[in-house]
């Protein structure tokens, strides 16, 4: 093998060992942006529950003072 083929062979493994590296952060950096989108949807399901139940209670404390 030449010097100028093992550089440009030493040059693609450098390459790809750091797109390799890439590819890991990439699918950890969506593994966390899918984590946080459930557990933020999971949060906004509760949110609305409790502003679901917190309005019936002000509408029947409504009718209880009008009544």
């Amino acid at each position: 093998m030449t010097e100028l083929e093992q550089q440009l062979l030493s040059a693609f493994e450098q390459l790809q060992s750091s797109y390799e590296l890439q590819q890991q952060e990439w699918q950890q950096a969506y593994s966390n942006l899918q984590t946080m989108y459930e557990r933020t949807s999971a949060e906004t399901a509760a949110l609305r529950q409790q502003v679901t139940s917190l309005s019936e209670q002000v509408e029947n404390l409504s009718k209880q003072l009008k009544g």
